[in-house]
């Protein structure tokens, strides 16, 4: 189980350089983004980089939940999900 940070942007931690290889593409798109927001190319990367973490920590919190309820026997029937989804996809045409 990987220890999980609730708001990282709120510490006050002392920053770190880190070197990030991005092709050629990429690093325009978020040259461009830092430039139509006002914010350093660097503030963009460590931005990105902290939201796909908190992401990503998000979906092994929610796997680890998943795989608990299935030890303890909490599971649904295939078929029963397929009627809920296709009952929800009529109420929506209708």
């Amino acid at each position: 189980m990987i220890e999980i940070v609730k708001d990282s942007r709120r510490t006050a931690m002392p920053l770190k350089a880190i070197s990030v290889r991005l092709d050629d593409e990429t690093l325009n798109r978020v040259g461009k983004m830092a430039k139509a927001i006002n914010r350093p190319r660097a503030w963009v990367m460590a931005e990105a980089v902290k939201q796909y973490v908190e992401r990503e920590e998000w979906f092994i919190r929610e796997v680890e939940k998943g795989l608990a309820a299935a030890e303890q026997g909490q599971l649904t029937d295939h078929d029963d999900i397929a009627a809920q989804w296709e009952a929800k996809r009529a109420a929506l045409l209708d």
